[in-house]
């Protein structure tokens, strides 16, 4: 294979040599033909040899045998007009010195490097045309491609897609008036993304490709909606930094990914008030193989705490965030033990002094826990309790609680849950030196036992997707953002804050399913099945109470609830009493308890009634 590609090389400077000559005779010859007495032509001299080498030392200076004539491009191209116009000027210097241009008539100079790019370009051209047209007609098993965007990227990628035979560019679609009608690389340019669907259909198109440079949300999910029923596959082209190292197949082109769809911007922190607060400190978090709790971890880490201790009641969680944080930089305590072991967890405080704490161990599935509400109860209240009671005994700095936008008028047992939890944070703040606060924001994409994971494993498998409502809605942020935005609640927050994470616009989960089919590539083989809202549902969820004061903080993504009302002292007796009834596996007794903590849990009475039903159901059975 190298010696195929030196005996080309030598092969193009051959070519190059004699085009040299003949671009200089044929100079003469056009000069001398308007006179009718004109002397004779030498087809080679001391001069002519003169000539040669030194347009041969500028074309080496100019790397123009590095590359090949299958895969010249406007850059190759250009580096021919360069070398042509340098070695002119080099020969005419060069003849200036030694005969003072006597013999060499200035329309030859003039004439010289515009015939010499003709003679060393046409063949370079007509060849690589003709390549590109015989490896063409094999395009009916390459993947037909419609590229949306006509920049740099686009015209990279359809140089890759020639070069490295991967894909045939049929199409480019913009809608910028002033492009319409021109060409990149011999592909035209049209406008009509709105009915790219159609032009899909017509051409038999099996991939879409979006080339603009930093395309925004809207226009993906334009171009997502617009192919939601069809079954091309849609993909965004690279950077072009990553054509240097190797060409791009197709099959490695990045899918579009939910985030993407979401277009949320990105968020700016005061990461250096926050290194500075929590550098050196001990940090403790529960639930630490968690979703949230495993990020919250990394960023902990990458900060530089002195000391990490990672709580978890999942044996293989806690092991592989261990084994992902452990090294020679970073103390980390792992901990196999549960928030509601009152003992254990005292133990863990003893032993690692935190100096603050992140609450991220909750059980959060809400249609699970309605059903499961004693546990819920144990979990989400008595394990907070018993985390907020070890950070006041111990003299925490500060405690975080970890909320969720269903606590806000709960229609759930998990939502009724996280409020209690929030409460009982409040109470703390009261009686004890420790700052409690608490952070709510919405769903995060990607977590466990969120719809994105379900999603995707019921589009794996070929569908349908089950939405329960057409017109839920649900806020999304990404985990690492989520994280982020707790760690800068440490700079704060104030004694009696809850803090609240802009969640930007609500997304219809009907559109999510739609989109992530659609960007499966299987738009017409997956239905969407709506089941109806499962118990503890709701249609939409809140960020705050409409009587909660919400004030702008520092960092734009970051809101404060200010003048959080205090909490009833006897708050400890009366969970204490649904701890009683939930050691009891009293399911009823516990949501009554809920509704008396939490007033505003929505819908508890119907559950109540539907639970005794069932209890009698059962008796009746029995």
């Amino acid at each position: 294979m190298k010696k195929g590609v030196i005996h080309l090389r030598l092969a193009v400077i051959a070519h190059d040599i004699f085009m040299t000559w003949l671009a200089w005779v044929l100079c003469f010859l056009i000069r001398y033909s308007m006179w009718p007495n004109s002397p004779a032509i030498e087809l080679w001299s001391i001069e002519i040899l003169a000539v040669v080498v030194i347009q041969f030392i500028i074309c080496f200076a100019f790397n123009m045998y590095r590359g090949l004539w299958r895969f010249a491009s406007v850059p190759d191209l250009m580096n021919l007009v360069r070398s042509a116009v340098i070695g002119t000027v080099a020969i005419a210097l060069f003849f200036f010195l030694f005969n003072r241009l006597d013999g060499i008539p200035r329309s030859v100079l003039l004439m010289y490097p515009v015939l010499l790019v003709l003679l060393w370009g046409g063949p370079r051209i007509t060849y690589r045309m003709w390549k590109d047209k015989y490896f063409n007609l094999g395009d009916a098993n390459k993947s037909r491609v419609i590229l949306i965007g006509a920049g740099h990227k686009a015209e990279l990628f359809i140089r890759n897609a020639v070069s490295g035979q991967s894909c045939h560019v049929i199409q480019i679609i913009d809608d910028d008036k002033a492009l319409v009608g021109s060409q990149i690389r011999g592909v035209k340019i049209q406008s009509g993304i709105k009915h790219i669907n159609q032009k899909v259909a017509e051409l038999g198109v099996d991939l879409v490709v979006i080339a603009k440079q930093n395309p925004s949300a809207d226009l993906i999910k334009l171009v997502v909606d617009e192919l939601a029923e069809s079954n091309c596959t849609i993909r965004v082209a690279p950077d072009p930094d990553d054509y240097d190292s190797n060409l791009i197949n197709v099959n490695q082109l990045q899918p579009i990914t939910v985030e993407d769809l979401l277009g949320r911007e990105k968020v700016e922190l005061d990461w250096e008030s926050v290194a500075s607060y929590i550098k050196n400190k001990s940090v403790l978090v529960t639930g630490g193989g968690g979703s949230i709790g495993s990020e919250l971890c990394r960023q902990l880490a990458r900060i530089g705490v002195s000391q990490l201790s990672i709580v978890d009641h999942s044996e293989y969680n806690l092991y592989a965030i261990d084994k992902e944080l452990n090294n020679e930089h970073l103390i980390v305590n792992s901990h196999l033990g549960d928030v509601t072991n009152q003992a254990h967890l005292y133990h863990i405080f003893k032993q690692t002094k935190p100096d603050v704490v992140f609450h991220a161990a909750a059980y959060k599935h809400v249609p699970l826990l309605e059903t499961h509400a004693c546990e819920g109860f144990l979990n989400n209240v008595i394990g907070t309790r018993h985390v907020a009671d070890c950070c006041a005994d111990f003299e925490v700095d500060k405690m975080v609680l970890i909320s969720t936008d269903k606590a806000v008028n709960p229609y759930s047992v998990m939502g009724a849950t996280k409020r209690l939890a929030e409460k009982y944070c409040q109470y703390k703040n009261q009686t004890s030196q420790t700052d409690f606060f608490t952070v709510r924001f919405g769903n995060v994409l990607g977590s466990a036992g969120s719809v994105v994971p379900l999603f995707e494993q019921q589009i794996a498998q070929g569908g349908p997707v089950t939405v329960t409502d057409e017109k839920m809605e649900r806020y999304f942020m990404t985990i690492e953002e989520a994280c982020q935005l707790i760690l800068q609640s440490l700079v704060l927050g104030k004694d009696n804050e809850i803090l609240v994470l802009d969640m930007g616009q609500p997304v219809k989960i009907k559109s999510l399913a739609q989109r992530m089919i659609a960007l499966s590539g299987k738009g017409k083989d997956i239905k969407i099945n709506i089941t109806g809202l499962r118990t503890g549902e709701k249609l939409y969820e809140e960020l705050h109470y409409d009587v909660e004061n919400l004030e702008p903080t520092v960092v734009p993504k970051i809101s404060a609830v200010k003048k959080v009302q205090a909490q009833n002292n006897q708050l400890p007796e009366l969970i204490q009493q649904g701890h009683q009834a939930a050691m009891k596996f009293e399911q009823v007794e516990i949501k009554k308890i809920l509704a008396q903590l939490v007033p505003e849990f929505k819908g508890h009475e119907l559950r109540l009634l539907s639970s005794k039903k069932s209890l009698i159901n059962q008796q009746n059975l029995q």
